[in-house]
């Protein structure tokens, strides 16, 4: 079985191949990329690296409460930010555009 909405190897390489950290609380055990706002979107911005007890956190903000956009527009910034600094190659001005209209449309 194949998950829809991966990121794409390159992507994740690009961004977060020199950041192998949890963004939330620097730690490093068994960090994966989460994406934020669930598999709807593969796109890069919509991933941030967590370790594994950070991710079962971010996973219950998965609601439409306050407080869970709040948490999740705080993860989309760091994520933004990461995407930008990196210098990543295949983003376009739509990516960024569409990563910044999410953001302020939730």
């Amino acid at each position: 079985m194949k998950l829809k909405n991966r990121f794409k190897p390159e992507d994740k390489l690009q961004v977060w191949l020199d950041h192998p950290y949890c963004v939330l609380c620097s730690s490093n055990q068994g960090c994966a990329l989460h994406h934020i706002d669930g598999t709807s979107s593969g796109s890069i911005y919509n991933g941030i690296m967590l370790c594994d007890k950070c991710h079962k956190i971010a996973d219950t903000h998965n609601t439409n409460s306050p407080l869970s956009k709040e948490y999740r527009d705080n993860l989309r910034q760091i994520a933004y930010n990461r995407v930008i600094n990196s210098d990543h190659k295949n983003r376009t001005i739509d990516d960024d555009y569409n990563a910044l209209h999410k953001t302020s449309s939730d």
